[in-house]
């Protein structure tokens, strides 16, 4: 039924008429002239894609009941690509790719002006195709001196698309989101124990559109809304603690209510105020109930993140290249979760049990209306998610072009993902068989995970030391989440929370060892950049991703604690804030 449907969508999608739309007809039209590029003696162009974002967004932050900022933003931003020579050898997947032929092209004007917007198209492709001809020679040059293990061809095919939806409106509340940000951060001044907090609104009412010269056309709303909440402190012993969180959605009427809002707040608020207070953890190796949100987490950063694969460019003689492979490069057919568990990534789905998806899109950067594809069954890897840049073992796309990438290309990764288990039990029961597991092994305590710091609300310096620690203790450069609730559960039935503490070489293959997992599914939305360990509010392009999976048991896993460097407490106590605790504002 769901492949008849996706065949329906395709023909439907293909048989639109264009509609009467400036931009896409500005860029239509001098897509044809560029065409004709040509230069005697080199290679002419082959494909030639223009895509354009135009965004208008309002945004808003603010700390203890005060505004920080507040900005509106109206911006198109334009990417051009020229490929030269053919779909078996062109001029990207090489280490210079970008940095001669670069995507990005600045600003495309405001005005509606057909004349101006063609200019920029027909300066930017003219700029592509001379990068374009000097990476395509640089590269032949280059290969001349290496020996390739697989040949591969350097971009697949691809049906041509056309589909249309109307753009929506802008219409930012800026009266409304400005007092709720402010009322929500005021919210942290009854909690004298937080030391920074900040809350951030961002509306953005987009539109993406595409033309490419395989006769791919496309238009449609790609709207964003979302509230960021981040909130830290100091332990007794200078260890900083925090918490943090998103609430996204696609419109504005499917964020939280306000009432939902404040309580989310108070939450992390309570949170920190608890970490700050709690002991610290010691290391541990033992049996850990990884629960609720903790769950969704760990999947997306430790599964989701390895689903897409990436090929190594082509490269100078002698030069080194930080490249970060997918952990599940040629483990197809490999067993990475338990028999009875299967994964599939379905960007058809729009809602789950009435919460909105963040992952459904109907057609993806490069023009691949995408499908629902199994990635585990049985615990076996059965797929991938792909692009239309060639890999070992695999040619074509199934639309998981979502972001831009490098070297040309762009990045496959993962849109709604569905972790479900086939033997299942209740989370009671499934905290009594920690217990029992503890008991049997002779553990004073066991352990609890309801939170991971994914993505990080830490600073940059923070993921490079994880990277780092990661890659010291023999792991790979994929840095692995911190766990910010981790609860002490001892054989009474206690629980106590402890701060401090990291996973030790925690990687895709800990998901082999998962024993048990609940009858109950928990939901997770959040915004990534193709990085295994985004940074919460970190800039560049972002898709959204909601990640369905249950609470797991894993039968052993190892916890250490931190030992790093701490920065001295303030000299004095912080001023009192009771002024700004006061009542919401109307």
């Amino acid at each position: 039924m769901r492949a008849a449907y996706l065949v329906l969508f395709a023909a439907v999608a293909c048989a639109q008429q264009p509609p009467d739309d400036l931009l896409l007809k500005a860029m239509r039209d001098e897509l044809q002239r560029g065409k004709a590029l040509r230069l005697p003696g080199v290679d002419s162009p082959y494909f030639i894609e223009y895509a354009l974002d135009e965004i208008d967004s309002f945004s808003v932050s603010a700390t203890q009941g005060a505004i920080i900022q507040s900005n509106d933003n109206h911006t198109r931003m334009p990417r051009v690509q020229v490929r030269v020579g053919s779909p078996a050898f062109d001029n990207t997947n090489y280490v210079f790719t970008d940095f001669l032929s670069p995507r990005a092209t600045g600003r495309v004007v405001l005005d509606n002006d057909p004349t101006v917007i063609r200019r920029h198209f027909w300066l930017a492709t003219d700029r592509g195709y001379k990068g374009a001809v000097e990476s395509v020679s640089r590269k032949r040059s280059a290969l001349r001196n290496v020996t390739q293990q697989e040949k591969l061809n350097d971009f697949a095919k691809a049906d041509p698309v056309q589909l249309y939806r109307p753009s929506t409106k802008p219409a930012h509340n800026r009266d409304q989101w400005t007092r709720l940000t402010r009322n929500l951060a005021a919210i942290f001044g009854s909690f004298p124990k937080v030391t920074h907090s900040q809350v951030d609104f961002d509306s953005s009412f987009a539109t993406t559109y595409y033309v490419n010269s395989e006769g791919t056309e496309f238009r449609y709303p790609d709207d964003l809304f979302y509230l960021r909440v981040r909130a830290s402190a100091q332990a007794p012993d200078g260890m900083p603690v925090r918490d943090a969180s998103m609430f996204i959605a696609r419109s504005p009427d499917k964020l939280p209510s306000e009432a939902d809002l404040r309580r989310g707040v108070t939450e992390i608020a309570e949170h920190v105020t608890a970490l700050a207070q709690a002991p610290v953890g010691e290391d541990y190796s033992g049996p850990v109930l990884v629960e609720g949100v903790a769950a969704t987490q760990m999947f997306a950063q430790l599964l989701g993140s390895n689903l897409g694969l990436a090929r190594r460019p082509v490269n100078e003689p002698g030069r080194q290249i930080p490249f970060a492979q997918s952990e599940l490069e040629g483990r197809m057919g490999s067993r990475i979760l338990p028999e009875w568990m299967d994964v599939v990534d379905d960007p058809a789905q729009t809602a789950w049990r009435g919460q909105e998806l963040q992952g459904h899109y109907p057609v993806d950067m490069e023009g691949v209306v995408p499908h629902p594809v199994t990635v585990i069954e049985k615990g076996t890897v059965k797929s991938f998610l792909l692009s239309r840049l060639p890999v070992r073992g695999y040619e074509g796309s199934n639309g998981r072009a979502r972001l831009p990438g490098a070297f040309g290309s762009n990045a496959a990764v993962f849109s709604n993902l569905f972790i479900r288990a086939k033997d299942t039990m209740t989370q009671e029961a499934l905290r009594k068989r920690l217990l029992e597991l503890i008991t049997q092994r002779g553990k004073p305590y066991g352990i609890i995970v309801r939170k991971l710091d994914f993505p990080t609300s830490g600073s940059l310096a923070e993921v490079q030391r994880l990277t780092a620690s990661s890659g010291q203790r023999g792991g790979s450069l994929r840095p692995t989440s911190v766990p910010i609730l981790v609860y002490r559960i001892y054989p009474d039935g206690r629980q106590e929370l402890v701060r401090g503490l990291r996973f030790r070489s925690v990687n895709v293959r800990t998901l082999r060892d998962i024993i048990a997992a609940s009858d109950t599914e928990h939901i997770f939305h959040f915004l990534g950049n193709g990085s295994p360990l985004p940074m919460m509010g970190g800039g560049g392009y972002i898709a959204g991703h909601s990640v369905v999976a249950p609470s797991v048991l894993f039968e052993d896993l190892e916890l250490e604690k931190r030992e790093d460097d701490w920065p001295k407490l303030p000299v004095v106590p912080p001023p009192s804030l009771t002024s700004q605790a006061r009542t919401l504002r109307p």
